[in-house]
């Protein structure tokens, strides 16, 4: 390899590369490759906020579609926005949107309660015991497969129009969705991992809390979240039919008398309520529940 002698005595490499000299050229740090890492506050707001605007904007399209095509049908048919929103005021203004909601949202999340605090333990000893499950299995087949109004007539048989019977339809109606959830994610569990916490002398109130639990909590949260819309469906099934005091009621009044902008007014307050109950509960817990699971 040949060499050739520059000015000032510098030795120059064949191509033009320099060898190292007092006067080689020194590299600036890329300062800006660090900053493009570590995303400003805007931009954390931005992506904080980007979902809940889509959902909004997805509200938004619908409400535009519909004051669209409201004026082409009669209003018993579709009524516009304008006056089911009035239907709301009036109610509102006269106590009764409250009254209703309130015993609604009794009937509901007090039956959501039962199915969580009996299901989660139910569904963690039959996924983990085939004694549990033989015995289960015959009241878990007739819980999934009896039609909603036999329960509703035997509650009415039992207890009459009551909450405790409306209540207790709910439970029995929705609890094997949120069961068969948690018995699903207990046998998805790892055995080599319970059988290496026994080997180093754990005690099962420790295997519970630190293996079993936090790998049944994904199936947890998407079983109490599929709950909640089916436990919503049967509250007001059962409050239509039998009479009771709630939202279910009020839709069976006004649909007698064919008052069709309050039937909507009542559904888009159930609507309302539900996403309220996903942006404001469930997805908080979820967040904190799943801290340990890894995100993609």
């Amino acid at each position: 390899m040949s060499t050739h002698i520059e000015a000032g005595g510098r030795l120059a490499q064949p191509g033009g590369t320099e060898g190292s000299g007092p006067s080689r050229p020194r590299r600036e740090p890329d300062r800006g490759g660090e900053r493009a890492a570590r995303p400003g506050r805007g931009r954390g707001l931005v992506r904080r906020w980007i979902r809940p605007a889509r959902v909004v904007l997805a509200a938004l399209v619908i409400l535009l579609a519909w004051n669209l095509a409201a004026p082409h049908y009669p209003g018993y048919v579709l009524p516009a926005p304008i006056d089911v929103w009035t239907s709301f005021t009036s109610t509102w203004n006269r106590g009764v949107w409250i009254e209703e909601v309130w015993a609604t949202l009794q009937h509901l999340l007090l039956a959501f309660g039962i199915v969580l605090v009996a299901g989660l333990p139910l569904g963690i000893v039959i996924g983990r015991s085939k004694i549990a499950e033989d015995l289960s299995r015959v009241v878990l087949v007739f819980l999934q497969t009896v039609p909603t109004i036999v329960l509703i007539a035997l509650a009415l048989v039992v207890a009459g129009a009551s909450t405790s019977s409306v209540v207790g339809v709910t439970v029995a109606g929705s609890i094997t969705y949120f069961l068969l959830n948690v018995i699903q994610g207990t046998r998805a569990i790892d055995q080599d991992l319970v059988d290496m916490a026994r080997a180093y002398r754990a005690s099962e109130g420790a295997i519970m809390r630190t293996v079993v639990l936090p790998a049944v909590v994904p199936y947890f949260l998407a079983g109490a979240r599929i709950t909640l819309g089916v436990a919503w469906q049967i509250t007001l099934f059962a409050e239509y039919l039998m009479g009771a005091e709630g939202i279910g009621f009020q839709v069976s009044s006004a649909i007698k008398l064919l008052d069709t902008k309050a039937v909507f007014m009542w559904g888009l307050s159930v609507v309302a309520m539900t996403l309220v109950l996903e942006y404001g509960a469930f997805r908080p817990a979820e967040r904190r529940l799943t801290r340990h699971v890894k995100k993609g």
